[in-house]
C-alpha cells in the first residue's frame, strides 16, 4: 500500500497522535472531503471545539495503514471506532471509500445509542454504522435482553432481520454458557422495527430447557426500548360454575405519554360477552383512573334471588303461624344487566394539600365477586366491602388535616344497605405547639363527624337467667345460640339467617348498633404533657386535657321493612326506647394526672438490662350521658398492654373514659451481645372513684353497644395484661400477649405468634383465643390456630402451605351435641377440635427471566344457623419477562354468601 506506516507497540502518545491523525482522515474520507495536511490536522483537533463534534468519526487503534491508491484505511489491535453516539470495536476493521462500506472482524461488538450490544464474528456495515450484514450475530439489550442468530440483516438504519434467531430474557449459566437457557425463543425469522418499537417472531417455537413445548405461528412483543406499547397482552384464562369458562384478551393502547386505555373482552361460556375498560391520566398535579364493566347476562339463573344473589325474587310469607317464607324468581326478578364504574384521582394542590377520590358503584353488591372484576375500592378485613370516599388531606411537620366523606356498600348477603351510614364528612384536624413559657407539648385535637343512615341496626344478645347472661349454648335454650335472625328463608332447601335484627327491643338486651337518622358532632381536645428527670434519675410527666362535645342528631321513626322480603319486623320508632327522638347538647370531660417512671439500668460484660416500674394517676369527673346519645365511632374496646397507660381507652370520640384511675405496671428489657432480645411488660387498672365509664351497673344507662363490658375494666380493679418478646437469634421471635382474670387468673384473651427460620425453612404460627362476651353478642369463645411455612429448595424453588384451624366450632358441636341430646335429638360431631376452616398449597419458581406460581386453597366456613360456605379454587401464573404471562383460574363455590347457585 502506498503511504504505509506501521507502530506494532507504540508508546501511549505515539498512539494518541496516530489515533488523532487517523480520526481526521476517516472522518474526511467518510465526508467525502479532501484530507489535509496532518500538521494542520493536529493543530485543528487540538486547538479548537467544531460544532459538528458529533458527527466526527474518532478512531483509536495500534496501528493505522492507509492505501491511497485503492481509497482503504486499515485499523489494527484494540480498534475502537465513535460516530454520532455509536461505538464500533474489533481487532480489526477496514474503511473502502469507494464502495463505502466498513468491515469489522475479530471479537467486533457494535453499541448502540441506546445501549444495546451487538456482538458478531464479524461486520459488513455502511459508513454510518446504520445498514449492513452481521454474521453469527448476539445482541444483548441493557437490561439483559438475548437475541442471537446466524445471520443478520439491518436496513434503512430501523430494520433488523435476524435468520434463524432465539431469544430470551435469562442470563447464561456461568458453569456451562452453552448450556440452554431455563427458556428460549426459536424462530425462523425476528424482525425487529425501531420505528414500530416491535419484534416479530415468524415460525416461532417456545423452548424449556431447550425441549419445544409450544408452536406459535406468528406473535410480535415490544423490544427493550419499549415501556408502554400499543397492541394486544397476554390473555387470562378461568373457570367458575356460574360463568364457566372464561377467555379474557386484553388490547392495551398507549393514547400518549400521559394516558392510556385498557379494553379487556371476556368470552364467558355460559354468561356471554363481559367488557372491562379502564381509563389512566397524568397531569402536571396528579392522576386519576376510570374502570367500568358491564355485561348482558345469558343466563342470571345461574345466580341466586335476593337477599341471596343479584336477582329481585319475590318473599311470601307463610301461612303457617311461625313457618318459613317461600321464595319465588318470576321472569321480571331476574337481573339481565350487570356492571361497575370505579374512578380513583389524587392531585396536589400544593405542597402540603392534596385532593383525591376513590368511588365505586355497582348494579348489585355481588357483581364484583361474581366476576372477578378489578376493584381497587374493595376491602376484605373483617367484612368484605366496598369503600367510596372523597377526600382533602393536609401535612405539615406538626399539623395534620383530613376531611373525608364514605359511602359503604356491604358485599355478602348478610349486608343490608340502608343499614349502612354515609358519612358526609369526618373531619380530623391534630397540632403540636411548644409553649414557650411553661414547655412541654400542648397538642390540639379536632374531629367533626357527620353521617346519615336509612334504618336502624338492631342485634339481638342472649337472655339472662337470675341476672347472668348465658356466655355458652350448652346453658341456653337452642333458640338462643345466637343472634336471633329478622327472618329466615329457604333457599333451595337451606335455612339461612340473613339481616340480624330484634325480637325483645329492651334496652340491654337489644344492642342499637347504627342509629337511623342524621347524627352530628364536633369535638375538641385539648392536652399538655412535659417530662421532668430528677437527679436520681426519675421521671416524672404530668398532663392535664379536656375534651369538649357539641351533638345534635334527629332519629328516623318511620317504620322499616326486613330486608328485600317486604316482612315488616321491626321500625325504625324502636329508637324511641333508647335516645330521644331529637337533641342538641354539649359536654364537657377534663382530666388531671402524672406518670412516674423509674428506669433502672444494669450493665455487664454480656447484657444491657432495664427494669422499669411506671405508674399513673388520672382524676376526672365522671362521664355525662352514657346510654344517651349515639355511638358511632366508640363501639370496639380491647383492653391490652397497648392501651394500659392511655388516657382514654375508648377507640372514638363518641365515649371518653371518666372518673379517678390508677394504672401500674413494670417493664423489663434485656439486650445480649449476641443479638439476643427480651421485653416483659404487665399491668392493671385500678378505678378509684367516680363512675366507671366501661360498667353497666344501672341497665338504664349503659351504652347503646355496651361498650366496655366484658372488657376487663368493668370492675373496679381490671383484669392483668401482659406482653412478652423474645427473640433468641435474628432466626426465631416469639411474641405473647394476653389478659388474665384479676381474682383466678383464668386467660380471658391470649394471642401468640411467633416466626421460625431454620435454613430454608421458615414457619410462622399465630394462636389467637378470645373468651365469650355475652353482653357484647359474642356468645361463645374465639379461638384459633394458622400455620404457616415456606421452603426454599434452590435460591429459585419454592413450596408454601399454610392451614387455619376453627377451634371455635369445636365448641359448638360439642355444646349442640349436649343440648340436642338433653331433648332427645341428635347431632353429628366431630371429636377433633382441629376443624379445618382453609387450608392451601403451593409451588414457585422465581429467577431473573421467569416467574411460575401454581396455588390451590380452600374455605370452609360453618357459622351457626347459617350455610355452609365452601370455596376451592385453583390459580396457576407463568410469567416470561418481557415476553409476556399466563394466567388461569378456577374457583368453585357452594355458597349463598356471594350469589350463587
Amino acid at each position: 500500500m502506498a503511504g504505509r506506516s506501521s507502530s506494532p507497540k507504540p508508546s501511549w502518545h505515539s498512539r494518541l497522535l496516530t489515533a488523532v491523525a487517523a480520526s481526521t482522515l476517516l472522518t474526511a474520507m467518510v465526508q467525502g472531503m479532501p484530507s489535509p495536511a496532518l500538521s494542520q490536522t493536529l493543530n485543528d483537533q487540538l486547538g479548537k471545539q467544531t460544532n459538528n463534534q458529533k458527527s466526527r468519526l474518532l478512531v483509536d487503534a495500534n496501528e493505522i495503514f492507509v492505501d491511497r491508491d485503492n481509497d482503504i484505511v486499515e485499523a489494527r489491535g484494540d480498534v475502537q471506532l465513535f460516530y454520532q453516539g455509536r461505538r464500533l470495536e474489533a481487532d480489526k476493521v477496514v474503511y473502502n471509500r469507494k464502495t463505502k462500506r466498513v468491515y469489522a472482524e475479530g471479537n467486533a461488538k457494535l453499541t448502540e445509542q441506546n445501549g444495546q450490544v451487538i456482538f458478531s464474528d464479524r461486520f459488513e456495515l455502511t459508513d454510518d454504522f446504520r445498514d449492513g450484514f452481521i454474521d453469527s450475530l448476539r445482541v444483548v439489550s441493557p437490561d439483559k435482553q438475548r437475541i442471537s442468530a446466524a445471520r443478520g440483516e439491518r436496513t434503512d438504519g430501523e430494520t433488523t432481520v435476524f435468520d434463524r434467531g432465539t431469544y430470551t430474557a435469562c442470563e447464561p449459566c456461568k458453569a456451562n454458557p452453552e448450556k440452554p437457557p431455563l427458556w428460549q425463543v426459536r424462530a425462523a425469522r425476528i424482525i425487529a422495527k425501531n420505528s414500530e418499537q416491535l419484534i416479530y417472531y415468524e415460525d416461532a417455537t417456545i423452548e424449556f430447557y431447550g425441549l419445544p413445548l409450544a408452536y406459535v405461528p406468528y406473535f410480535s412483543a415490544p423490544d427493550p426500548t419499549v415501556s408502554r406499547k400499543s397492541g394486544f397482552l397476554t390473555p387470562r384464562y378461568s373457570r367458575s360454575s356460574t360463568n364457566g369458562l372464561r377467555v379474557s384478551i386484553p388490547y392495551y393502547l398507549a393514547l400518549a405519554p400521559n394516558y392510556d386505555l385498557l379494553f379487556t373482552p371476556s368470552i364467558l361460556s355460559r354468561q356471554g360477552l363481559l367488557n372491562e375498560v379502564e381509563f389512566r391520566h397524568r397531569l402536571e398535579t396528579g392522576v386519576y383512573n376510570i374502570r367500568a364493566a358491564g355485561i348482558f347476562q345469558a343466563d342470571p339463573t345461574a345466580f341466586r334471588a335476593g337477599p341471596f344473589g343479584p336477582n329481585k325474587g319475590t318473599f311470601t310469607p307463610s301461612t303457617v303461624p311461625g313457618g318459613l317464607p317461600t321464595l319465588s324468581l318470576g321472569p321480571d326478578d331476574k337481573r339481565i344487566f350487570r356492571g361497575s364504574i370505579e374512578t380513583t384521582g389524587k392531585f396536589l394542590i400544593n405542597k402540603n394539600f392534596n385532593f383525591g377520590w376513590d368511588i365505586a358503584l355497582t348494579t348489585d353488591k355481588f357483581f364484583i365477586s361474581n366476576y372477578r372484576v378489578k376493584s381497587e375500592a374493595t376491602q376484605f378485613n373483617f367484612f368484605k366491602e366496598t369503600v367510596s370516599s372523597v377526600y382533602l388531606r393536609g401535612q405539615t411537620d406538626r399539623a395534620y388535616f383530613d376531611a373525608t366523606g364514605y359511602y359503604f356498600q356491604g358485599q355478602t348477603a348478610n349486608d343490608w344497605q340502608k343499614q349502612q351510614p354515609v358519612v358526609h364528612p369526618t373531619i380530623d384536624y391534630n397540632r403540636r405547639f411548644t409553649p414557650p413559657t411553661i414547655g412541654g407539648e400542648l397538642t390540639i385535637d379536632a374531629n367533626i363527624t357527620s353521617l346519615t343512615r336509612d334504618t336502624a341496626d338492631f342485634v339481638q344478645l342472649p337472655p339472662t337467667i337470675n341476672g347472668v347472661r348465658f356466655a355458652s349454648s350448652k346453658a341456653a335454650p337452642s333458640r338462643f345460640l345466637g343472634p336471633q335472625p329478622l327472618f329466615t328463608a329457604l333457599v333451595n332447601g337451606v335455612g339461612a339467617s340473613v339481616y340480624q335484627g330484634c325480637q325483645i327491643y329492651q334496652r340491654g338486651d337489644c344492642l342499637l348498633r347504627g342509629v337511623a337518622g342524621n347524627v352530628n358532632r364536633a369535638s375538641t381536645v385539648i392536652s399538655w404533657r412535659r417530662t421532668f428527670i430528677d437527679p436520681i434519675g426519675q421521671v416524672w410527666t404530668p398532663f392535664v386535657s379536656a375534651q369538649l362535645d357539641v351533638i345534635n342528631y334527629s332519629l328516623r321513626t318511620g317504620s322499616a321493612t326486613g330486608g328485600l322480603t317486604s316482612l315488616t319486623t321491626y321500625g325504625n320508632d324502636k329508637q324511641t326506647g333508647y335516645l330521644s327522638a331529637n337533641d342538641t347538647t354539649a359536654r364537657a370531660l377534663p382530666a388531671i394526672g402524672l406518670e412516674y417512671r423509674y428506669p433502672l439500668v444494669v450493665l455487664s460484660s454480656f447484657a444491657t438490662q432495664l427494669f422499669e416500674p411506671i405508674a399513673q394517676i388520672i382524676a376526672a369527673p365522671n362521664e355525662q350521658r352514657i346510654g344517651k346519645l349515639p355511638n358511632e365511632d366508640a363501639q370496639s374496646l380491647v383492653f391490652s398492654d397497648s392501651n394500659l397507660f392511655s388516657l382514654n381507652r375508648f377507640s372514638g370520640y363518641d365515649r371518653s373514659e371518666g372518673g379517678v384511675r390508677s394504672n401500674v405496671g413494670a417493664q423489663y428489657t434485656a439486650t445480649f451481645n449476641s443479638g439476643a432480645y427480651v421485653n416483659a411488660l404487665v399491668g392493671q387498672s385500678y378505678h378509684l372513684g367516680g363512675r366507671n365509664s366501661f360498667a353497666g351497673s344501672n341497665p338504664n344507662s349503659n351504652d347503646l353497644l355496651n361498650t366496655g363490658l366484658n372488657s376487663g375494666l368493668d370492675k373496679s380493679r381490671s383484669d392483668y395484661v401482659s406482653r412478652f418478646s423474645f427473640s433468641p437469634t435474628k432466626q426465631i421471635s416469639f411474641v405473647a400477649r394476653g389478659r388474665f382474670d384479676e381474682e383466678s387468673l383464668k386467660v380471658k384473651r391470649l394471642e401468640l405468634s411467633s416466626i421460625l427460620t431454620t435454613g430454608p425453612l421458615t414457619t410462622s404460627l399465630l394462636y389467637a383465643r378470645q373468651d365469650a362476651q355475652p353482653d357484647l353478642g359474642f356468645v361463645r369463645r374465639r379461638e384459633g390456630v394458622l400455620v404457616a411455612n415456606t421452603y426454599k429448595f434452590t435460591d429459585n424453588w419454592f413450596v408454601n402451605s399454610s392451614v387455619l384451624f376453627d377451634l371455635d366450632r369445636y365448641t359448638f358441636d360439642r355444646d349442640l351435641v349436649r343440648t340436642n341430646q338433653a331433648t332427645g335429638g341428635a347431632t353429628n360431631f366431630s371429636s377433633s377440635p382441629f376443624r379445618l376452616s382453609s387450608y392451601g398449597l403451593g409451588v414457585g419458581y422465581i429467577d431473573e427471566c421467569t416467574t411460575f406460581t401454581l396455588n390451590y386453597s380452600r374455605s370452609v366456613a360453618e357459622n351457626p344457623g347459617a350455610v355452609r360456605t365452601t370455596s376451592t379454587t385453583v390459580l396457576f401464573r407463568l410469567e416470561l419477562k418481557h415476553l409476556g404471562q399466563l394466567n388461569y383460574r378456577q374457583g368453585t363455590s357452594a355458597t349463598s354468601s356471594d350469589g350463587t347457585r
